[in-house]
């Protein structure tokens, strides 16, 4: 505990030698008046895992989005009510056949290096994901781009060769400065604070924008540090000794130790906390395997004992955070230890099942679920082995080359409900559980291509259905996001998507 605490005031100490040189003669200049002295302090925001990538092109776990977003923009984001909202283009169209968006982008707009943002950066940034020149894409999502048109510096027209609702979404994206190449070290964006420099294993250094797109929105913090804390009690005791502003993901005990330094903020994150099982591997290719281990699992439990109480129990992958395209489904699977115990004989396991679970050790609360799952299943014999990886190894091992039996993990919500769901068809690279369903499939591309709101909505319930009875992975809850924030401070807003607004906090 001791050592935990020194490490962290060496790391945090480190940041600021590094990069708060001014803040000392502010000090200075402020002749002892502490608000000053206060707001020159940076803001330090913990992170419990390591930075997949700066660039955004090759961003893929959800922390590192959340912080990459301080430095960039897309063409719309998302506000709290977790509506579309207008961010570089300041409006679209779409053509009545909805193959056509044409984007009015916001005049006077900057780079960090202070060279002007246009329609050309757009087609740069849309042309990279969608190898629409290349013929090799970095995003698939895009590859439904087939024509793109500069109009004018702040008018471009994209054209898409099928219908598609998914695709407005999609420009929640980054989008980054033509022919720029050098974002996996230095990120060059349009967003509230700039890139300042990064040390892997520690942290991240950010700088308010002070030409910021949005007037109103200007930063109120000067700085910002984001550093690494993996370990839960080191944090609690970096927040309780202001060491630490700002951290997510808390549990009730932890919310609970930290009440008298820090306000909270407790809502639906609209994530899906999923124990994933690899469908395309022995047992687990047998539904009634599948089905014997959701009947073995209670849900109750893991939400009051692991959450708190703090979570929404679920029963597909879909969080009623989207309440207009949640399907209120029945518990397929409820718990029942003696229904799994007959399922697994009549697969042919009368003695019961080894199986492994694949844990990112960087998340307590998936840890923590993994050992109550783990005496859950022992109920009804099957004996897990819990296997703890880092989460960069997890990405590669799990997700990427889908070399584990089950895995316990959380998925970020999104405001499009299609893209919620459409990890899971069969053509995927991101069906990591090898799921396949002809019906499911349909249901997707149905949604795709609806023409209007109520057959999306019927399509993406529909799916939500299939998935479930397929018992295709244990679909466990949407855990609260436990926000907490130096009670020195106020301004945080909460989204019902994976996202903060770093540049609302300001002193009280």
């Amino acid at each position: 505990m001791k050592k935990s605490k020194t490490l962290l005031t060496l790391l945090l100490a480190g940041l600021m030698m590094t990069s708060c040189g001014g803040a000392k003669e502010s000090e200075q200049k402020a002749e002892g008046k502490n608000e000053t002295q206060v707001a020159e302090r940076p803001l330090t925001v913990a992170m419990a895992t390591e930075i997949d990538s700066l660039d955004p092109f090759k961003t893929t776990a959800g922390d590192t989005k959340t912080m990459t977003d301080q430095i960039f923009d897309g063409l719309v984001d998302v506000d709290d009510d977790g509506n579309l909202a207008p961010d570089l283009a300041e409006s679209y169209e779409i053509s009545e056949d909805g193959l056509t968006y044409n984007f009015k982008l916001k005049e006077g707009v900057k780079f960090h290096d202070g060279s002007d943002f246009s329609a050309d950066d757009v087609y740069y940034t849309l042309d990279k994901l969608s190898g629409l020149t290349s013929g090799e894409p970095l995003n698939s999502k895009f590859t439904g781009i087939v024509e793109m048109k500069v109009i004018s510096p702040t008018e471009i027209t994209v054209k898409l060769k099928e219908r598609d609702n998914s695709f407005i979404y999609l420009l929640t994206q980054a989008m980054v400065k033509k022919d720029y190449e050098d974002n996996q070290n230095k990120p060059l964006g349009t967003g509230p604070y700039k890139f300042v420099s990064y040390t892997p294993g520690e942290g991240l250094i950010l700088e308010r924008f002070d030409d910021y797109h949005r007037k109103d929105h200007i930063a109120k913090i000067k700085q910002v540090n984001i550093v690494r804390i993996a370990d839960n009690q080191a944090l609690v005791m970096a927040l309780n000794n202001k060491e630490v502003d700002l951290a997510s993901k808390l549990t009730a005990d932890e919310l609970e130790q930290v009440k008298e330094s820090t306000d909270s903020y407790s809502h639906p994150q609209n994530l899906v906390q999923v124990l994933g099982i690899n469908n395309g591997v022995k047992p687990f290719d047998d539904i009634r395997v599948r089905q014997a281990i959701a009947y073995a699992i209670d849900k109750d439990e893991i939400i009051n004992s692991v959450g708190g109480g703090k979570a929404t129990k679920l029963y597909s992958s879909f969080s009623p955070a989207l309440k207009d395209y949640y399907n209120e489904l029945e518990e397929f699977y409820p718990t029942d230890v003696e229904k799994a115990k007959e399922l697994l004989k009549e697969a042919g396991y009368p003695n019961g099942l080894d199986i492994k679970i694949t844990v990112p050790s960087d998340y307590k609360y998936h840890m923590d679920t993994g050992e109550l799952i783990q005496a859950q299943l022992k109920k009804a014999g099957i004996n897990a082995t819990i296997d703890p990886i880092e989460f960069s190894t997890w990405l590669d091992k799990v997700y990427k080359k889908k070399d584990f039996e089950t895995t316990i993990v959380g998925f970020i919500g999104y405001i499009d409900p299609i893209r919620i769901l459409d990890r899971y068809v069969s053509s995927s690279e991101k069906d990591y559980i090898n799921y396949k369903s002809e019906a499911f499939d349909k249901a997707i591309e149905d949604a795709k291509s609806a023409v209007n709101r109520d057959e999306l909505i019927k399509n993406v319930k529909d799916a939500q259905e299939i998935i479930a009875k397929d018992c295709a992975s244990v679909f466990i809850q949407d855990p609260n996001d436990n926000i907490v924030l130096n009670n020195g401070y106020t301004g945080l807003k909460t989204y019902p998507v994976q996202k903060l607004n770093l540049e609302d906090i300001s002193l009280k």
